[in-house]
């Protein structure tokens, strides 16, 4: 795992910690319980001032709300069905699709957090106990594996509309063409030294090009595969019971996804390689 992603992996976890403390602050249970308690509590405070009751009612229910308010706040910390969408919503801001500009790469975005939500929900709809803990297992590194993906998305979307570099797909042969063609011409022997030094330079750039190129298909079909194989865990994931857990299928199940963890981390690697190898050489 590299840097980047490791401190993804963080920056997600304590923003969902944040994200699942506010939505106990915040839920609307929690406001209708201290409105109560505010208003219980004034009117039995007015009444103990007026010298209609004693203060001790007050502070009952006073007591008895707060013990309230804290037991729901503690129920709400330990629901997983909100904790999940807590943490998917923090997800789908970090790897946000409506950051990207090319709508085929959108569409593709959606797609994988659409299957992370379908992944988190599998797990949640298992029987409580081993069987979901285990599956909770098989599925930790799909958020970092959603990450990745974006992470490749967002390169390919900026090498699409990279104008400079579509140009110079279209520029560089010609231009090539045209300095070997003055070469074949040229007599000068000191421009012909330089005519070659020019083509040579030329033709190198070309090389990156055609290099990144390549790679930017290779990612194109690289975020295709990955997409089919988010499907394909997740009509797995389905059919896994207890006994394909004692058999280990989710351990497989997890080296499965965190293998394509690596594929794609390692494709942004080389793009990175690439872009550095070709701004070099500028």
């Amino acid at each position: 795992m590299d840097n980047t992603s490791q401190d993804f992996k963080t920056d997600l976890k304590r923003r969902a910690r944040r994200a699942i403390l506010l939505n106990a602050v915040m839920r609307w249970e929690s406001a209708v319980v201290i409105a109560l308690i505010l208003i219980s509590t004034a009117g039995l405070g007015l009444a103990a001032w007026l010298e209609i009751f004693s203060w001790l009612p007050m502070w009952i229910v006073l007591g008895a709300g707060i013990i309230a308010w804290l037991a729901l706040f503690v129920s709400s910390l330990t629901d997983e069905q909100d904790n999940a969408r807590a943490v998917a919503a923090v997800l789908r801001e970090s790897c946000n699709p409506g950051r990207l500009r090319s709508p085929k790469l959108r569409t593709q975005m959606d797609k994988a957090l659409g299957y992370r939500d379908l992944l988190t929900q599998a797990v949640l709809n298992a029987r409580v106990g081993i069987l979901r803990e285990r599956l909770a297992r098989a599925v930790e590194p799909v958020d970092e594996w959603i990450e990745a993906i974006y992470r490749l998305a967002s390169k390919l979307d900026a090498y699409e509309l990279d104008r400079v570099i579509q140009q110079d797909m279209e520029a560089v042969p010609q231009a090539i063409g045209d300095f070997k063609r003055r070469l074949a011409q040229e007599n000068n022997p000191a421009v012909r030294a330089t005519l070659e030094k020019t083509i040579a330079d030329t033709e190198r750039q070309w090389s990156q090009l055609v290099q990144l190129r390549d790679t930017m298909e290779k990612a194109r079909l690289q975020l295709e595969s990955t997409l089919a194989m988010l499907g394909t865990i997740y009509a797995q994931l389905q059919a896994i019971d207890l006994q394909a857990t004692e058999r280990g299928r989710d351990e497989e199940l997890r080296a499965e996804i965190s293998e394509q963890v690596h594929q794609l981390q390692e494709l942004s690697l080389a793009m990175d390689e690439v872009y550095r190898s070709r701004a070099a050489q500028r």
